[in-house]
């Protein structure tokens, strides 16, 4: 039995304990025992956090002496190792000879010194030595600082022996950085300042840039990305930027059409992070993104500590986007859904296409105004991708202003989705219909709604309809009721999080929201 090797006490408990008592003992030991493996580990974790807050040992390899390498930015403690790194990675500006001249000559002159001073100061500089190896052990082995179990004074951090060429290597170093700088700017002449004869740019990469200035492949390769990576992002000084919402924590702005949210390259600019840079003066994180020609409130974070808390909404799909889209013909119904999978058009590089083997998307629609005798067909021309289902609508005329709420993120989704229920959207020129009234895809990201990272409270940023959108309402006879889309009809409740039955279902479909990190990717609708 359980209570066989239970001290005599615990039995006595147990006996006076009534059956009911005993029965709800043996339920909590159950359920203890059935506790799930995660959270354990998850309460261990915290628990050793909690026992390293109340006694963590002094860092005491803090201050430790160490070298680091100017090509790929690796620190080594011990000369030997630098040694064997720095002229592997970088020999091109690392050079052989120097670092051997060098660290040979203080070697040397170190030897002189003491066969010049006799035995008793190499007797004295190797009970030095083990001095600072038994310190270091101790260090490591009980921290330093402080008073020890029985009262005594603990031994404080080691006192670290430098090498005889320190001083020289750290000079030394100076030299290579330099080189390392110009090393760098060559690189970025061979990959994007060289023009062909005909004028062009010449697209280079680390083959010719390894051709160009002698280096191995791999070098050449760690040289581009190193230098790439220290060029500052670009600096649009010339672009306003319209601020919809700003907080310590983030900031919400109005995208324009034909300009595209974070850079493809550092040095160059012409998106809304190089906007940010120029007129306010700081580097904005992305948080999500929009197609170039499309407008609306796209949001950044200003804080590294708050991305990964957006980004955890945005898997979750507690994120609530909402859409304006100028549609070619009149729905039948007011409210629909379009729940159908998505994938790349095998046809097409850049186009998407429903297909059975496709990433679950699903898209709400609720029309919110529609004008049934506008004359699309007339002066309208179908797209490349467009079906059966656009012509049809076209000949049937009509147009209507659509409130979009994506409940998946895949690439194209609403224009997809709004091509295969047979109501492309105007403008779009690759699945709808493009004429004389939208210089682009009608397509407008006019509302987001988050849980704010620091306060916990919801948080609802608007965009106001573009120009251009507006104009093209007018001109095909479509009236706009300013705040007739964010009514409740048109989707927008006021909360962050799924409301419906088909949100509860987008909650289990794989995460479709693409996040942004260090690299661009094409994400939005």
């Amino acid at each position: 039995m359980a209570t066989a090797t239970a001290p005599a006490a615990g039995l006595d408990s147990l006996q006076e304990q009534q059956p009911g008592q005993q029965g709800q003992a043996a339920k909590e030991e159950q359920k203890q025992q059935q506790q799930p493996t995660g959270k354990k580990q998850r309460a261990r974790a915290r628990q050793v956090a909690a026992e390293l807050r109340n006694g963590r040992p002094a860092l005491w390899w803090k201050d430790r002496p160490s070298y680091r390498c100017p090509a790929c930015g690796q620190y080594c403690y011990r000369v030997p190792a630098f040694e064997t790194h720095i002229l592997r990675c970088c020999p091109d500006v690392a050079l052989p000879d120097e670092w051997r001249s060098l660290v040979g000559d203080a070697e040397a002159q170190q030897a002189a010194q003491q066969g010049a001073a006799g035995p008793a100061v190499g007797q004295a500089v190797g009970q030095a030595d083990e001095q600072a190896a038994q310190q270091q052990q101790q260090a490591a082995a009980g921290g330093s600082g402080g008073r020890g179990s029985d009262g005594e004074q603990e031994q404080g951090p080691p006192a670290w022996q430098l090498h005889p060429a320190d001083a020289a290597i750290r000079e030394w170093l100076k030299v290579v950085e330099r080189r390392e700088e110009e090393q760098r700017a060559k690189a970025l002449d061979v990959a994007f300042r060289q023009r062909g004869p005909d004028g062009e740019p010449l697209k280079q990469g680390p083959p010719e840039i390894a051709a160009a200035l002698g280096l191995p492949p791999e070098r050449a390769a760690a040289l581009l990305a190193a230098a790439k990576r220290a060029v500052p992002l670009a600096a649009d000084t010339d672009h306003p930027v319209e601020v919809l919402y700003e907080d310590d924590d983030l900031i919400a702005v109005n995208k324009p059409p034909f300009v595209i949210t974070a850079p493809k390259h550092r040095y160059i600019g012409g998106s809304m992070v190089n906007r940010i840079i120029g007129t306010m003066g700081f580097e904005p994180l992305t948080l999500h993104r929009l197609d170039m020609n499309t407008t609306g409130v796209v949001l950044f974070a200003k804080k590294k500590d708050i991305v990964d808390r957006v980004h955890a909404q945005f898997r979750r799909k507690t994120v609530r986007k909402q859409y304006l889209a100028l549609a070619v013909g009149v729905p039948q119904q007011q409210h629909f859904t379009v729940d159908a999978p998505i994938d790349r058009d095998p046809e097409d590089v850049v186009a998407r296409r429903v297909l059975p083997d496709g990433k679950p998307a699903l898209t709400e629609f609720s029309v919110v105004e529609s004008a049934a005798g506008a004359d699309l067909a007339s002066q309208g021309s179908p797209a490349s991708r467009s079906d059966a289902a656009l012509a049809a609508a076209l000949q049937a005329g009509g147009l209507s202003l659509v409130s979009c709420r994506p409940l998946t993120g895949r690439t194209h989704q609403i224009r997809v989705h709004l091509a295969h229920a047979g109501h492309a959207i105007l403008g779009d020129d690759i699945y709808g219909v493009t004429g004389p009234w939208i210089g682009r895809h009608a397509l407008h990201a006019a509302a987001i709604t988050i849980t704010h990272p620091r306060t916990g409270e919801p948080l609802t940023v608007r965009s106001p309809v573009p120009p251009d959108f507006l104009q093209a309402m007018a001109q095909l006879g479509l009236q706009h009721v300013p705040g007739a889309e964010f009514s409740p009809a048109a989707g927008e409740e006021g909360s962050a999080a799924p409301a419906d039955a088909a949100a509860e279902r987008a909650a289990g479909v794989e995460a479709g929201e693409q996040e942004a990190t260090a690299a661009p990717v094409a994400s939005s609708p």
